[in-house]
């Protein structure tokens, strides 16, 4: 790929992060969580090296990421995002809790011990189509083998 996509992310897309987010942990009995100017600082940082770069490196230590990428006409909102991961319930599986396969989107949103989030989104011309990419990133992670059941709650 070419250069990242221009950044994206403003006020009202922070907000619909927070909001979308701190809905679906809600559903959960999660905690809300908190906007963090740092975490959203790195999560722009991760959304401009996903558009650069398509797959770099690994998030640091420390830090959890959910990814979403939207090609299209336009612009990809933040709650675009966060129902594609919430999406993923119907894969958990709640008798026996899994790893994070094809459910870790959501069970890193609704995980209960996470207490801040960062969010980016960069969107542009990609090489053939209109591209969004949307990172949250969050702290503590989730997504800790043996702490599912204590993490992610049924609705």
């Amino acid at each position: 790929m070419a250069g990242a996509l221009p950044d994206a992310t403003n006020g009202d897309f922070l907000l619909d992060a927070l909001r979308s987010a701190n809905a679906c942990r809600a559903r959960h009995h999660a905690p809300p969580l908190v906007m963090d100017a740092l975490l959203v600082d790195y999560a722009r940082s991760r959304a401009a090296a996903r558009s650069s770069y398509g797959n770099p490196p690994p998030c640091r230590g420390g830090t959890g990421e959910n990814l979403f990428w939207g090609a299209g006409d336009g612009m990809s909102a933040a709650g675009d995002a966060v129902t594609a991961w919430y999406d993923e319930v119907s894969a958990y599986d709640w008798e026996a809790p899994p790893g994070p396969g094809p459910s870790g989107h959501f069970s890193q949103l609704v995980w209960k011990n996470t207490t801040r989030m960062g969010a980016a989104r960069v969107s542009g011309q990609g090489a053939e189509r209109h591209e969004t990419y949307i990172v949250f990133v969050f702290e503590p992670p989730g997504n800790v083998g043996g702490e599912f059941a204590g993490n992610v709650l049924p609705a």
